[in-house]
C-alpha cells in the first residue's frame, strides 16, 4: 500500500498546477472515479478533484447494495438489469474484500404487491439475466418456510415468499478503493478543491480554475478535456442550458438496531402505503432500512432526512415486522442523499424515473456523464474511456473488466496475532491488508476502540490520515470509518479527542481542532432535527 496522504495530495495539486492533463475529472463519488481509473488505465494523464471528500455526495448515501435492481424488471427494463447484474458479478470477482453476496427474502403477501405468480416469474427472469451464476439459484418459500426463515415476519395473508441472492458493500469504501486504484496507475487524485470555473479558448475548454478548500489557494490548470462527473450538480459546469439535466430525487435511510427489527436476512417489501420497495437490510447488529424517493427543489449542498421520511420506513418496518413496534427512538441514526436522475419529459412517479445513465458531449468539449448507479459505475467509466480515446486520437481498449479492486481477503489470525480482538479482527478483515495495520501501530492506544460498542480502533484513524487522504474530521468519522451512522450521538463523543489525534497528524493548531468539532457537531445535530420534528 502507497502512501496516499495530505502530503500526497499536496504533491499532485503542484503536479496539476504545472503538468498538462489529457483529461480532468470534475467529482470524486463513484462516476468520477471510475472514469479517473478507467482514463489513468488507459494510458492517459488524468486528474481527478472533488469540492468535498471522495463519496461526500450521493455516492456515500446509498443502500449500500450492489444489485441487478429486480423491481426494474417490472417496467420491463431488462437491458438495464442485465448490464447491472454482469456489472455485480465482476464485482463479486474483482472485489472480494469490499463487496459480498447477501441473501434477500421478498414476502408475498395477498392483500399487498407483488402477487405470487408475478414474483415467481419475476425472480426466475432475474436468475436468467445472470447468466454467469456467480450467487446461488432462486428459492421459491411455502408461508411455512418463509417463516422458518424469518420467523419476526407477519404470518396474516402471507402467500410464501422468493430468496434470491444479490451483493453488499460499503459505499464511500468502495468509492476510496476505486480512488486508490485510479491513484496506482498514475491519476492524479486531490479532495477539498473546487472548480471556480472553466478555461476557454477559440470556445473550446482547456483547463479550469481551481480553489484548495484547505488552504484557500487558487491555481489553473490546463487540460485537453474535462469529464463533469458532479451527479446533482451537473448543470452547475454546463452552460447555455435552458432547461436541467437533472431531475433530483431525495432518499433517506435509517439505522435500527437490528434485536429491535428482528430480522435475520436482507429483505427486500413492498409498502403497503404507495407500492414502493423498502430494503431491510442487516449491517451487523444494525438494521439498515430504505429508500424514499421523493422529488427534491431544496438546495443540493444541505439535505437531511425529514420526520414525514423516517415515519415512512418506520411504518413499512412495522407492517412485515409487527411485533417490533418502531417508533422515532428506536432509530439510531438518519441520513438522507439525492439521486441524479435524467429529466426525460413528464413521469408520473419518482419511482418511475429512468436509473439508466447519459452521457453529453457540449460545443465546447465538455463531456458530462450521469445517472446510473454504484453497480453499473465501471461500465459508465468505460464508456467515457471509450469516448476519450477517440477524442484524443488514442486506442487501446478498457483495463478494468478483470482488474482486482481493494484489499485481497486475509486469515483472521494475522489480524488477531496483532492483538485484536476477534470481532474487530473480522471487521479489519475487510478493509485493509495485515501489513497496512501493522504499519500503522505504532500511534498511541492502536488496538484500543474509538467506542466500546462498535469494533472501530485508533489504528484506523491514522489508516485513514497516511494511506486514504482523510483531510476532515469528517472524512474521518463519517466516510473512511462510519461511526457517525453506526453510533446514536453520531460520533460526538470521540470527536474532540480523534480531532486531537489527527491534529497532531496534519499539523492542526488549536484554533483548527475546534473548527473541525464544531463543523462536525453541526452535521450530527442538522441529522438529528427529525427528532425534533418528532418530539423525540
Amino acid at each position: 500500500m502507497t502512501e496516499f496522504s495530505a502530503r500526497t495530495r499536496a504533491a499532485n495539486l503542484e503536479r496539476m498546477r504545472t503538468e498538462p492533463l489529457d483529461v480532468l475529472v470534475v467529482g470524486g463519488g463513484i462516476v468520477g472515479a471510475g472514469v479517473a481509473r478507467d482514463a489513468a488505465c488507459r494510458g492517459f494523464v488524468t486528474g481527478l478533484v472533488d469540492r468535498g471528500d471522495f463519496a461526500a455526495g450521493t455516492s456515500g448515501k446509498t443502500s449500500r447494495l450492489v444489485h441487478g435492481g429486480l423491481r426494474y424488471l417490472r417496467n420491463y427494463r431488462f437491458g438495464l438489469v442485465r448490464r447491472a447484474v454482469r456489472e455485480r458479478d465482476l464485482l463479486l470477482h474483482n472485489a472480494q474484500g469490499l463487496v459480498h453476496p447477501l441473501p434477500f427474502l421478498i414476502p408475498s403477501y395477498a392483500d399487498r404487491g407483488p402477487g405470487r405468480a408475478l414474483l415467481r416469474f419475476g425472480l426466475f427472469l432475474y436468475d436468467f439475466l445472470s447468466r454467469e451464476k456467480t450467487l446461488p439459484r432462486r428459492l421459491w418459500l411455502s408461508p411455512t418456510e418463509a417463516r422458518e426463515r424469518e420467523p419476526q415476519i407477519a404470518g396474516e395473508e402471507l402467500a410464501g415468499a422468493g430468496l434470491y441472492y444479490d451483493a453488499w458493500t460499503d459505499d464511500s469504501r468502495l468509492v476510496l478503493a476505486v480512488v486508490q486504484d485510479a491513484a496506482d496507475a498514475g491519476a492524479i487524485v486531490a479532495n477539498h478543491i473546487r472548480v471556480e470555473g472553466l478555461i476557454r479558448e477559440s470556445d473550446r475548454i482547456v483547463g479550469a480554475h481551481l480553489r484548495d478548500a484547505m488552504t484557500d489557494d487558487s491555481f489553473t490548470t490546463s487540460s485537453r478535456f474535462v469529464v463533469n462527473a458532479t451527479g446533482v450538480w451537473l448543470d452547475d459546469l454546463r452552460t447555455g442550458r435552458s432547461t436541467p439535466t437533472i431531475r433530483p430525487t431525495k432518499g433517506i435511510h435509517i439505522f435500527l438496531a437490528r434485536a429491535k427489527v428482528g430480522n435475520r436476512h436482507a429483505l427486500a417489501l413492498t409498502a403497503r402505503r404507495d407500492g414502493r420497495v423498502v430494503f431491510v437490510l442487516p449491517w451487523g447488529d444494525l438494521t439498515l432500512v430504505g429508500t424514499t424517493d421523493t422529488d427534491f427543489r431544496g438546495n443540493p449542498d444541505s439535505v437531511v432526512p425529514d420526520a414525514g421520511d423516517v415515519a415512512y420506513l418506520l411504518e413499512t418496518v412495522n407492517e412485515t415486522f409487527p411485533a417490533a413496534h418502531l417508533g422515532p427512538d428506536d432509530v439510531v441514526s438518519a441520513y438522507a442523499g439525492l439521486r441524479p436522475l435524467l429529466r426525460r419529459g413528464h413521469e408520473k412517479a419518482e419511482s418511475d424515473i429512468s436509473r439508466d445513465h447519459a452521457i453529453f458531449e457540449d460545443h465546447d468539449g465538455l463531456i458530462s456523464v450521469t445517472g446510473g448507479k454504484l453497480t453499473t459505475h465501471r461500465a459508465m467509466a468505460e464508456e467515457v474511456g471509450g469516448l476519450l480515446a477517440r477524442r484524443l486520437g488514442r486506442t487501446g481498449a478498457s483495463m478494468t473488466r478483470d482488474r482486482p479492486l481493494g484489499p485481497p481477503i486475509h486469515a483472521l489470525e494475522e489480524f488477531t496475532d496483532l492483538g485484536f480482538d476477534e470481532e474487530t479482527a473480522l471487521h479489519l478483515q475487510r478493509r485493509y491488508a495485515p501489513e497496512q495495520v501493522e504499519r500503522h501501530m505504532g500511534g498511541p492506544s492502536a488496538t484500543e476502540r474509538l467506542v466500546l460498542a462498535r469494533p472501530y480502533t485508533w489504528v484506523e484513524v491514522e489508516i485513514a490520515v497516511h494511506d486514504e487522504m482523510a483531510m476532515t474530521l469528517g472524512d474521518v468519522l463519517v466516510r473512511r470509518l462510519g461511526l457517525f451512522y453506526e453510533t446514536p450521538d453520531q460520533g460526538v463523543g470521540v470527536a474532540a479527542t480523534v480531532a486531537e489525534r489527527m491534529g497532531r497528524l496534519l499539523g492542526w493548531d488549536s484554533q483548527k481542532m475546534e473548527q473541525e468539532v464544531r463543523g462536525y457537531e453541526n452535521l450530527a445535530r442538522d441529522h438529528q432535527r427529525f427528532r425534533v420534528a418528532h418530539g423525540g
